[in-house]
């Protein structure tokens, strides 16, 4: 306590410091409040709906078109989510022949009673039945990535050769279905 009584000099001077502090300590935190306030809230994470079986993610929607070794939206040796390469091997998305015909979804893997594993070795090479909602041209093509990414707005995934079968375009709608597990891949 003397030395606080001695030196008031040097008091007033740590009085005058502990002041700008908070002055700069309040300005720091309103412009992190405003920083904050002009970011966009954070979205909530979607939470795993859990279903009794495999379904469908969309039977209806808009579709994107992917694969091929042209394909420049994806790295040399991105995988695909699915295996769907003999004896559950997972290939790469720059082998696909994108003349063939395949697709994507994005697949619940939660389901009752099923590992994740399990769930992807279902949908791996299941048949699919697109068609054109305007014209009804129709395809069979095999399930073999999961995507489109959802923020894109695209709700299935298309092979070059799917789609010029169809006759669409990425963007256009069509109609999902599954399709007979006997019917062979290509145009209907």
């Amino acid at each position: 306590m003397k030395e606080a009584k001695s030196s008031s000099k040097k008091g007033t001077a740590s009085k005058k410091s502990v002041e700008a502090d908070k002055k700069t300590s309040a300005r720091t935190t309103q412009s992190s409040n405003e920083e904050r306030a002009k970011q966009p809230e954070a979205k909530p994470a979607p939470v795993a709906v859990t279903t009794e079986q495999p379904e469908l993610p969309a039977t209806h929607g808009k579709i994107g078109i992917f694969g091929g070794p042209k394909d420049r939206g994806i790295k040399p040796d991105d995988k695909l989510a699915l295996p769907t390469g003999p004896h559950g091997v997972y290939e790469r998305v720059r082998t696909l022949n994108p003349k063939s015909f395949y697709c994507s979804m994005r697949w619940n893997y939660h389901v009752h009673h099923m590992a994740p594993e399990d769930v992807k070795r279902w949908w791996a090479n299941k048949k699919l039945r697109i068609t054109n909602s305007k014209t009804g041209a129709a395809i069979v093509a095999r399930a073999v990535d999961y995507g489109p990414h959802e923020n894109t707005g695209l709700d299935i995934g298309l092979s070059p050769g799917a789609a010029e079968a169809l006759g669409v375009e990425a963007g256009d709608e069509v109609d999902i279905a599954l399709a007979d597990p006997k019917l062979a891949l290509g145009p209907k």
